[in-house]
């Protein structure tokens, strides 16, 4: 199949090193208006590289469109005159909902609408979509099967759930990783070895959600599992209560998708 890129950024990276993973040869191309960037991706992933997007569209059965959501107006206006409907357009942008995207290339074209995270880079994402009505069910089955090396996929029904989407899975790891820095500076402090409080913050992790995984086993059951009266864990948990922490991170994810949402409003209120 023919895929392009516009923009190199992170999500763009995984979706071509998931590409490049597939037993298909494709043939992929990439734009950017970094020189640079491109440079090292010709030489690293072997593929053609340009600063024109046009050059993209025009060689492209299926266009993945990388870049930021107050870059979409003027990428998306510039490669409209090339935009055809037989051409498969898919956003990776939080916030740019799939009727701006008609807006701007026209209502006629097949467009999905996605929201993957960075768990992609390693093979363990989760990337949630949505088709408009004018892709067929093999064009959403073609868009499926090359994603697939990047991680699970979800179909969204209700497009507004991006927003939530976008807090819980989109943003989502920045926050993980926020507990984990806090973990890491609390090792520091009682001076343990990096190394060492790296595997058991990192195994600790990884051992709750596989077991998560495996069970069904609510959070709360869990806590209950782990948690026995007069205990050390139940000292730390009331700490949490105490200083509200369900109700900061339900806030932060409110935020965020507040902040989607606000990002809809913004563009959507934008001429084409």
């Amino acid at each position: 199949m023919k895929i392009g890129l516009i923009g190199s950024g992170n999500i763009a990276g995984a979706i071509l090193d998931g590409l490049l993973l597939d037993k298909k040869k494709h043939q992929i191309i990439c734009s950017d208006i970094d020189k640079k960037k491109l440079t090292k991706i010709k030489k690293d992933k072997k593929i053609l590289v340009t600063t024109d997007n046009i050059k993209v569209v025009e060689k492209s059965e299926l266009i993945f469109i990388c870049v930021k959501p107050d870059s979409f107006n003027e990428v998306l206006g510039g490669i409209r005159k090339k935009s055809t409907t037989t051409k498969i357009f898919v956003s990776v942008a939080a916030g740019v909902k799939i009727n701006l995207i008609e807006n701007l290339l026209g209502s006629d074209k097949k467009i999905i609408r996605t929201m993957p995270n960075l768990g992609c880079l390693v093979s363990e994402g989760v990337i949630a979509y949505k088709a408009n009505p004018n892709c067929l069910k093999k064009d959403v089955k073609n868009f499926l099967a090359l994603i697939s090396k990047m991680g699970e996929t979800l179909e969204i029904k209700k497009e507004s759930d991006f927003n939530h989407v976008t807090a819980i899975s989109g943003s989502g790891p920045a926050f993980l990783a926020e507990y984990i820095s806090s973990q890491l500076k609390f090792a520091r402090s009682k001076k343990m070895n990096t190394r060492d409080s790296r595997l058991l913050i990192y195994k600790t992790i990884l051992g709750t959600l596989k077991y998560f995984d495996k069970t069904n086993t609510s959070p709360t059951d869990f806590i209950k599992m782990v948690s026995s009266r007069g205990g050390t864990t139940i000292e730390g948990l009331k700490v949490l209560k105490n200083k509200k922490f369900n109700n900061t991170i339900i806030k932060c994810l409110d935020s965020t998708s507040r902040k989607s949402a606000n990002i809809a409003k913004i563009l959507g209120g934008k001429k084409k």
